[in-house]
């Protein structure tokens, strides 16, 4: 009975700490920005540099849209203090 009780509360002690872990990715949600898109493939809006994620949208925008001014929407994660945009939509806006 010992040894059963033990493992219940291991298992939960495990998945709670997964739950932990990955939370900052699982409960992400979706922000816009105002930056430019600076000639080392990344976003810059106040003050801070996003990463963008390489995804089709986030190529789009890293390629064809250098040294203009863009609001960018997506899921941001922080990883090793960098935060890398994984981006949604996106459009220039006027200076």
């Amino acid at each position: 009975m010992k040894k059963a009780n033990n493992r219940k509360f291991l298992s939960f002690l495990f998945f709670s700490l997964f739950v932990w872990f990955f939370s900052d990715s699982v409960f992400a949600g979706e922000i816009t920005i105002v930056g430019e898109v600076n000639d080392t493939h990344q976003i810059v809006a106040g003050g801070q540099i996003y990463e963008v994620a390489n995804t089709a949208k986030g190529d789009d925008l890293v390629f064809n849209y250098i040294a203009v001014k863009v609001q960018v929407t997506g899921t941001v994660q922080e990883k090793e203090d960098q935060k890398i945009i994984t981006v949604t939509s996106f459009k220039a806006v006027p200076e």
